[in-house]
């Protein structure tokens, strides 16, 4: 009996070692799926310019306009925990 628990020890300690794993591949993927990202946006951004600079302004002021309306509406995250 006590051979069965050992071996069922040997095997959780297994699951979660795959487990462990799986979480640092997860986050060097999400990592690598970033750098693609912002380099694609990047190099968006560059090419949008040189073929039309009114465009590229109006999409800069776009993605501002955007992320002014998000940090006003959602908040700081301290006022939330105080209220």
């Amino acid at each position: 009996m006590e051979v069965l628990v050992q071996y069922l020890d040997d095997l959780e300690d297994l699951i979660y070692a795959i487990a462990l794993l799986a979480e640092k591949i997860r986050n060097a993927v999400r990592f690598f799926l970033f750098m693609v990202a912002s380099f694609a946006l990047q190099l968006f951004g560059v090419f949008i310019a040189l073929v039309s600079p009114p465009i590229a302004v109006a999409v800069a002021s776009l993605l501002l306009v955007g992320m002014l309306y998000r940090g006003v509406v959602q908040g700081m995250p301290q006022a939330k925990a105080t209220s």
